[in-house]
This record gives C-alpha cells, structure tokens and sequence, in this order.
C-alpha cells in the first residue's frame, strides 16, 4: 500500500460531511475546510515517531490535525497501540483508520485535561512515593533491566533477617520489631518460599532463604 492509496477514502470521507477537500496544499497531505474549520491529515503507512512530528508541525496551520493511516499499522503496532494513543490524545492529534474505502474515527483532536489523568493515577502516584520515601536503599540503577527491589521484597528480607536472629518467633512478635503491618500476609503467601511454620504461630528461616541472605549480604 502506498500514502496515496490512503487520500480518496479520506476524501470521500470527508466531502460526505461537507468538506471542501484538497490534497498536497503547500505540503500537508490533505487539507479540508468547512465553514471557519480548518482540518490537515497526514497520510502514513506505517506508525513513526516522523509522523508524530509532522502532525505536531501542522498543528500551526490548521484548527484540526489527524493522522491517517491503514488498518493494517495498527494490527502490526499492537503492542505499543495503548502507548500511541495516549501520545496522541496528549498532543489533540485525531486519528483515522482507513480499511478499504471504510474510514473510521478513532480519535478526534481535543485538548487533554492533564489534571484529570492525574486525579485517576493518585493511588499510582502515592505508591511511588511511598517507595522513594521508604526504600532504605538505592539498590536499582535507574536504565537497568531484570530484577529490582521493592518494598514487598525489602520487607520480606528484613523479616528473614530477624527469624535468621531469632527463629522460632510469631507474626506479633516480628510485627512488634518491625513495624511491618502486613507480616502475616507476607509469611502466609511466603512468595520466596523462605519462611517454614514447624508449628502453630512459629515460623523459621529455610535454607533458600538462609542462602539468599548469606549470597547477598550488605
């Protein structure tokens, strides 16, 4: 498929709506006016960071700006889709999906209410900062991939250490040192399987976690 190929169905689409519709003005694809609206469509093949770009660039030029590109971008860029329009949605770049001579809106241009996005994302915000402010160390390095501490993990290795010390002892007694809320949560689902209960309210330290501690002392 080519971008050409892209330009009659976006017209057609558009002329329906009463649009007065010209292709290739002064370098944007397609550029369409109806009454005082003006809207610019780049027509693309393939999802690029180029695109983005051009669209941000028209943006100077016309009330409205899409991009346009086949249905078939979209099936090869589903991992990253959910990503892409809410790129889109934060620039009030409109996107239109053309399959066949079938065009479909699938976002209009409109401005972002940042304010709202982050109202929705609080509990996300506030565990952030619950991990900056109660991490006890600096142990990820930040662009690093694989494993990481977390303050699930951190909690668990301090239990370890104390039933290291002190086997034997009950979820109250290592919550009353610790200050750890959820300890028998954490002994209970045992997601390291490092913790062994030999009876009823006493729990050890297993040779994997007895290993883990002596591989990674600090």
């Amino acid at each position: 498929m080519k971008e050409t190929d892209l330009y009659l169905p976006i017209k057609d689409f558009l002329v329906k709506q009463g649009y007065l519709v010209k292709g290739e003005i002064n370098g944007v694809d397609v550029y369409a006016m109806k009454e005082e609206t003006t809207i610019a469509i780049e027509l693309k093949v393939n999802i690029t960071l180029k695109l983005v770009y051009q669209a941000i660039e028209r943006q100077r030029i016309a009330d409205e700006v899409y991009i346009a590109i086949p249905k078939t971008a979209i099936k090869s860029h589903r991992n990253n889709l959910k990503n892409f329009l809410l790129l889109l949605k934060r620039l009030a770049i409109g996107l239109l999906v053309v399959s066949g001579n079938m065009v479909e809106v699938v976002l209009t241009p409109k401005e972002y209410n940042l304010d709202i996005s982050k109202k929705r994302n609080l509990r996300r915000k506030e565990k952030m900062i619950s991990s900056l402010v109660n991490l006890t160390s600096d142990q990820n390095k930040g662009g690093s991939r694989g494993k990481r501490m977390t303050i699930y993990k951190q909690n668990v290795i301090k239990i370890a250490k104390l039933l290291m010390e002190n086997p034997g002892m009950s979820p109250k007694a290592i919550k009353d040192i610790t200050k750890i809320e959820n300890v028998s949560s954490i002994l209970q689902k045992n997601y390291y399987q490092w913790f062994e209960r030999k009876v009823r309210g006493s729990y050890h330290l297993n040779e994997t976690g007895i290993a883990y501690l002596r591989e990674n002392e600090t």
